[in-house]
Order: C-alpha cells, then structure tokens, then sequence
C-alpha cells in the first residue's frame, strides 16, 4: 500500500500528483483530522453516511466525501487523489500565423480549459469567455486566483493586446472548469466531475439545450514520478480513463499534457490511450529533456519560454507540457473552423499527418508523430 504523498518538484507545469493508495490507512488531514475519501458503491455511501461523514462531490462514476481519518480507514475508503500545480515567436513556429493571415482566426469555437480558474478581466482574455464552474468553491465564477489557467488560456485565445503574447486561435471561445485553488490544490474527484460537465453541460445529461458543444478539452494536468509510464496505463485510474472516453464518444477532443517526467515516462492523465497526449520543443524543434516520453505520446508542440497572460493585467513567460499543450488545443479550435464536421479521429488524422517529423521516422516516444504544424493540419483532407 503506498500512502506518502509525493511533494512538489521543480516549478515547471501543472502537476496532477498520484498516490496510487487502494485502501486509506493515512491521508493528508483536511483539518480536525478529517480526510476526503471516494466511495463507488451505494454500500459504501450509506455506510459513511452512517457514521458521520458528509457527501461534497457527486459525480456519475463516484462521490466523493468527508470522514474522520478512523471512520475512512476502518471502512477501507479509497483516497481522493490531491492534485497540486507547478509552474515551470510560437504562433510563427507553428504557422498558426498563416491560417490567422488567412481569415481563421477560430472564430466561434470553444474550448473548455480545465485548471486554476480564467482571468476573465484581462485584456486579453475577456472578449474570449464564455462562463464556467468553480469545483473548487462549488459556484460558477471560476475566476484563476492562481494564474496558471490564464496563462494556459492565453495561450490558445488571447486577443494579441501586447503581440507577443496572442493565441493560436484569438477568436476562439473558452469555458473554464477551475479545478484547482489559490495555491494550485485541488482533488481528482473533481477532475473527473469536470470532465463530464464540459462535456454535457450545467444540467448533466448529454444532448440538452445547454450543452457546451465545445471541440476541446485541455488539461495541463500530469502525475510526477514514480506515477508516470512508458506504456499506457488505462486501469491505474479508471474512473479518469472513463471519462476521458466518453469526452471522446461524443465527439470531444482530450488534449492533455504529457508531464515533466522526460525518460521517465507519460505522466497521467497522458498515458491514457484516450487522451491526445502532447510533448515540449523548444524554439528550434528539439524536445525538452525534461518533456514525457513513452508510447502515448502523440505530438509536440512549442513549450519553453512561452509569453502569455497571467493574473491581474500582466504577463509571464513560462515552460512547460503544461504550455505545449494549449497549443495543441488552439490548433484545434482551427482545424474545426476549418472543418465543423469533422470527428475526433479526423481531427487526429490531421494533427498527426501533417505534423513536423522529428526524431525516428514515423511516431516515436520523444515526439509522438513530431512536432505540431497548425497550417498543415487545417489544410488537410482527412
């Protein structure tokens, strides 16, 4: 049974830290000795129910829930994982500029940004929301007190106030789920329940009125060692893995960081087989040596040094998976209003097909099929 909690490493990307525990024997106290566990079962509800323990997330795999550290252990309830943030000429390298040049600047397409919240005051983010949830607080202002998710955001839609920092796809549409708190903390329960609302909207059944419809969903969202793998790991998470598959049943795109682990391996949620996991070049196309590599690895694209918005009305540059993978995002929101019609697997087809091959011929564990080419990926004939 592993139940230490892994500490955070050095500041480079969002960090979605694993403690792959089956049964809680300790956890990280939530003050007054008290835990959050998940339970699956009706059994296992009604039995934390019974001895004191109070629902705080209901998802349509799990809920979620608060004990005393005695009640959790003696009733064998698994940990609800902690997850932790870390922070760590791209739009030419790319040559989004071309497809922008071109009159797609991704207009009317929306991508739902799953992470510390939306600066939805800044500059060069507010003509781009289009609303949210806090899982954190449980309201629906998911404003970033944080700064990591506007950094992400920018990255696909700012609008190019200060040029340096515009997006791959500036006209493109952002929901934003905040996930995590001030100080980059949140729990994998909500994680998963906010895959499922980006995906069927605030009422929770696909096919309503008020769905997002969105095209994407990006996640700068990774585990550190030893939770990272060089193959995949469908059945470490399954509750994740499922989610992550009915996002791309429907028709939604999971566009996810591949961690910061380098040889190490695919941090999760990377390493599901159905996430579009992506990589880190730097400006001249060489993968970051810290940058995830394994056999899920899909793609690369441009993430070290990357200017963009942050908290307040400022800037900062950044590296990071974590920035790599909202340019793959953005490049989506392109690709779409290239091509409305398009599925998640012609959506990939595209990505794959065009991109920039490095590395071995064909795909390799380093770049996945090489680095991203948006001009190339709204130009194909899938």
């Amino acid at each position: 049974m592993r139940t230490a909690y892994l500490t955070i490493l050095s500041l480079v990307a969002i960090v979605f830290i694993l403690t792959t525990t089956a049964l809680l024997a300790s956890a990280q106290s939530n003050g007054n000795n008290k835990v959050r566990v998940i339970a699956h079962t009706d059994r296992e509800v009604s039995d934390a129910l019974a001895k004191g323990c109070n629902v705080v997330r209901e998802t349509r795999t799990l809920k979620a829930l608060i004990c005393s550290e005695s009640v959790a252990s003696s009733l064998g309830l698994q940990e609800d994982i902690k997850v932790f943030a870390m922070d760590s000429g791209a739009n030419k390298q790319i040559r989004a500029d071309l497809v922008q040049s071109s009159g797609n600047n991704g207009t009317g397409r929306k991508v739902v940004v799953l992470d510390t919240g939306y600066n939805y005051n800044h500059s060069e983010l507010s003509s781009s929301y289009l609303g949210g949830k806090d899982f954190v607080n449980d309201d629906n202002d998911p404003f970033d007190d944080n700064g990591h998710g506007s950094h992400v955001a920018g990255i696909i839609t700012a609008d190019g106030v200060d040029a340096k920092a515009k997006g791959v796809a500036p006209l493109a549409g952002v929901i934003a789920g905040k996930v995590l708190d001030s100080s980059g903390s949140g729990y994998f329960s909500d994680v998963v329940a906010s895959i499922y609302w980006a995906v069927d909207g605030p009422d929770g059944i696909n096919g309503t009125a008020d769905d997002f419809n969105a095209d994407a969903i990006s996640m700068s969202l990774g585990t550190s060692q030893p939770y990272t793998y060089k193959g995949f790991c469908d059945n470490v998470l399954p509750d994740l893995t499922t989610a992550i598959r009915y996002s791309r049943d429907r028709n939604v795109i999971v566009v996810v960081a591949a961690g910061n682990s380098g040889g190490a391996g695919v941090s999760i949620p990377g390493c599901i087989s159905y996430s579009t996991t992506v990589g880190a070049v730097d400006s001249k196309d060489k993968i970051a040596t810290w940058s995830g590599k394994g056999n899920a690895v899909d793609i690369s694209a441009p993430g070290i040094n990357i200017y963009s918005s942050w908290l307040g009305t400022s800037y900062k540059t950044a590296s990071g998976t974590s920035m790599a993978t909202p340019m793959v995002s953005g490049t989506v929101a392109l690709v779409k209003f290239a091509h409305p019609e398009y599925t998640v697997a012609q959506i990939e087809s595209a990505l794959f097909n065009t991109a920039k091959d490095l590395g071995k011929a064909g795909k390799d564990k380093d770049y996945g099929w090489g680095r991203v080419d948006a001009y190339g990926a709204v130009n194909f004939a899938s």
